[in-house]
């Protein structure tokens, strides 16, 4: 007889979610998962009866960690539940051959041309689509003849990085989607880290150029995801040791390493005992979440009240947590290191004027890195670019990363981002600026205004 454990997890969170109620109106046009969660909730208590297994496993499958939900232990249980599930029935090989961006970009970018033929004819395509379980109407993006890898090879000794001996270090880690599909944005974004007078090293290679593991533990499948953090861990945390910043041009890998990482590291018993806390005592440093009596940049906590609460056992805890919580604190996006750059005056000279009206919308995993929105302050410094922020709004472009491609979620995913779509067209707009990637596929699907990462503008107006 197959477990139940999978339904009883995702139970707890239709009950605890229910009994709450803080969320039912406050994110609903953000999010598939919460509306359906509510539904539910109601039917059952007019007398409906409960969720079906069905039910709950379609519930499961809509939830996308964007992170916009307020609470971290629902988030989590979600997570343990769509584990559950792929470990009691398994993922089908659709799913498996999706989340595995990097194997599916380092094929497309070995033969190019072959896959844009492939994609082009109406046979081969729909075959390769029914195949990989996505849904016949969505649009596949072009693969660029030239991946940032090749470019990286290509690069003339001439545009290497020639920086001062006191020059800030960075790793430039581009994320999947730069890397294979939409080069041009990680290009620009080392030639703008160099303008910046950085001394860049990009993650590429291996084991430098694997995923961050968010596909892969999206769709449950801990044991992929765990394999990817522990191998990107290690790297990383050499080269935070001799120095170097990790800086992320995607949101998602950004909001990965900053966040899902460190999540319960500052609880282990390692940063416990390097912070200085004592039989009595946890130490937690401010601005994690954590409230209580503060000591300096701590809050001091009772360990016999909150030792067993605040522990570090989520799926990450077997990977040393000093090296999590050092990659995390050096973990930068993008537009927030180059913010920090232009704060120290170092903003390079500007040649060019770029002429366009643009609107720029912070994805759903930038906004929850909680650092406002820093390129905005960068793209005032463009002469002649008009820039309208989508800021201060909960809606959603509905991609949520592979889960766009899903035959089943395709249509969800476009009711989810048609509001955000409709505001983008009501300002008439030359432009659409995000950050993130998958955005600019659904924003791509959807219409026909050019998109651009905001790194691609601040490249446009660099002086050779």
């Amino acid at each position: 007889m197959k477990s139940d454990v999978p339904e009883k997890l995702i139970r707890n969170v239709v009950a605890a979610c229910g009994s709450c109620e803080d969320c039912r109106y406050y994110i609903e046009e953000a999010c598939l998962f919460l509306p359906e969660l509510f539904r539910l909730h109601d039917r059952k208590r007019e007398g409906g009866g409960e969720a079906s297994e069905e039910e709950l496993r379609q519930l499961c499958d809509l939830c996308n960690l964007c992170g916009l939900c307020p609470c971290p232990k629902i988030r989590s249980e979600i997570m343990a539940a769509k584990a559950a599930y792929a470990e009691r029935d398994g993922l089908p090989f659709s799913v498996r051959a999706l989340q595995d961006v990097g194997r599916i970009g380092k094929l497309c970018g070995a033969f190019p041309r072959l896959g844009n033929l492939m994609m082009a004819n109406p046979v081969t395509s729909s075959l390769i689509k029914r195949t990989l379980g996505m849904h016949p109407d969505r649009r596949m993006p072009a693969v660029p003849r030239e991946n940032f890898d090749r470019w990286l090879d290509t690069r003339s000794a001439s545009r290497k990085n020639k920086a001062a001996p006191d020059a800030r270090k960075a790793i430039y880690y581009p994320g999947c989607t730069a890397r294979y599909l939409f080069p041009e944005v990680a290009r620009a974004a080392v030639e703008v880290l160099e303008a910046f007078g950085v001394e860049v090293v990009a993650a590429v290679g291996e084991p430098e150029g694997e995923c961050c593991g968010m596909p892969p533990l999206l769709e449950g499948d801990q044991p992929m995801a765990l394999k990817l953090v522990s191998r990107n861990l290690q790297w990383m945390a050499e080269h935070v040791a001799a120095g170097f910043d990790v800086v992320c041009s995607c949101p998602t890998c950004g909001y990965f390493f900053k966040h899902l990482l460190r999540e319960g590291a500052y609880y282990s018993q390692a940063y416990q005992q390097q912070a200085g806390a004592d039989a009595n005592r946890l130490l937690i440093p401010a601005g994690m979440g954590i409230t209580g009596p503060r000591q300096g940049d701590m809050v001091v906590l009772h360990r016999a009240t909150y030792g067993p609460i605040l522990q570090d056992k989520g799926l990450f805890s077997g990977l040393d947590p000093l090296q999590r919580i050092a990659v995390g604190e050096h973990a930068f996006d993008l537009g927030e290191y180059l913010a920090r750059l232009a704060g120290e005056g170092r903003f390079p000279e500007t040649a060019r004027a770029v002429p366009r009206r643009a609107v720029y919308y912070p994805p759903c995993h930038l906004r929850e890195q909680k650092i406002g929105y820093p390129f905005l302050n960068l793209l005032q410094q463009v002469p002649e670019l008009s820039v309208t922020p989508l800021t201060g709004t909960l809606h959603c472009c509905g991609m949520a990363g592979i889960m766009g491609y899903k035959k089943q979620f395709h249509q969800p995913s476009l009711d989810l981002g048609a509001p955000l779509m409709a505001r983008i067209r009501a300002h008439e707009p030359e432009a659409i600026l995000t950050e993130c990637l998958s955005c600019r596929l659904q924003f791509q699907h959807m219409d026909d205004i050019p998109i651009q990462h905001p790194i691609e503008v601040l490249r446009e107006t660099l002086a050779e």
